[in-house]
């Protein structure tokens, strides 16, 4: 290690830390991490071309680090991102999922209580058709019952006047 270029690298590190300070304040009060990530590139970049002009090797080999930690984070960001939207879209599948399972759901009791009540209707007509029958049997019965009544009546009738008509032949 050169302690001639020492000098100048850690006067650039100070004078790159002092430039970016505000710069990295206004990222942090607007929760960029996309900014942040722009600054480490720009940073590298000025600490490549610094090691160049300069002629520093590790100051190059230093911005080669830091713009590969930079491509690194960026790719955690845009990995993060992509995991988010996968999230969201799983989420809005499942929240589809249960409004179809929902709605499935009460089409199925829809058709429960139609079937219910049409089973209940069906029920009370055949009570009625059960009730009519009985009815139409007991008037078939009443009217076989005055039959039978009139014709015993109509009997007694004929039995008393074939007496009474026997009893005045005989008188």
């Amino acid at each position: 290690m050169n302690p001639l270029r020492t000098i100048p690298r850690a006067a650039f590190g100070a004078y790159v830390k002092a430039v970016r300070l505000p710069f990295d304040q206004a990222a942090k009060l607007l929760g960029g991490r996309d900014t942040e990530i722009a600054l480490d590139h720009a940073e590298a970049g000025a600490r490549d071309a610094a090691g160049a002009v300069l002629g520093d090797d590790e100051l190059r080999q230093d911005a080669a680090q830091r713009r590969a930690a930079a491509d690194q984070r960026e790719e955690a960001l845009e990995l993060e991102a992509e995991a988010e939207r996968k999230r969201k879209r799983a989420r809005e599948q499942a929240a589809q999922r249960k409004r179809r399972a929902a709605e499935t759901e009460r089409k199925r009791k829809d058709l429960a209580d139609r079937a219910a009540a049409e089973r209940e209707e069906a029920i009370r007509a055949k009570e009625r058709a059960n009730r009519l029958q009985a009815l139409d049997e007991q008037a078939e019965a009443l009217e076989a019952q005055e039959d039978a009544l009139a014709a015993r009546d109509e009997a007694k009738r004929l039995k008393d006047a074939a007496g009474a008509i026997k009893e005045r032949r005989t008188s």
